[in-house]
């Protein structure tokens, strides 16, 4: 089904590039087809890794649980995925802030629910 280059052929055997130069932060990289990314989040994905690295630190069984993950989510494509480890050592742990939110209730709803209760009595 492939065509030539510039044909209106669905498929194409031109891959997508990206050039990135990485920093101290970066940790791994999931390369993976569209098998992964049609079901997933690039952060769903990074979380599920990051995960996974902190408890046994191995990119290979990290990407066996990808592949899993995926196939949880009905992937329907075609699923290769491989992670890249750009440290021996485990992944640093992340401190996670909870957001604390205040709840309030219009003056509207209030009396709303005044006359509710009021009407019970």
């Amino acid at each position: 089904m492939k065509g030539s280059k510039g044909s209106s052929c669905p498929l194409s055997a031109e891959p997508e590039l990206e050039e990135t130069t990485l920093s101290e932060e970066d940790e791994f990289l999931i390369l993976g087809c569209d098998g992964l990314w049609d079901v997933m989040s690039s952060q769903c994905a990074v979380t599920i890794a990051r995960k996974e690295l902190m408890l046994h630190n191995d990119p290979e069984r990290c990407s066996r649980e990808l592949v899993r993950e995926a196939l949880k989510c009905n992937t329907c494509d075609n699923l290769t995925i491989v992670v890249v480890c750009f440290s021996p050592d485990l992944p640093p742990l992340l401190e996670i802030l909870k957001l604390k939110f205040k709840r309030s209730i219009s003056g509207e709803g209030l009396n709303l629910l005044q006359e509710v209760l009021d009407s019970k009595s």
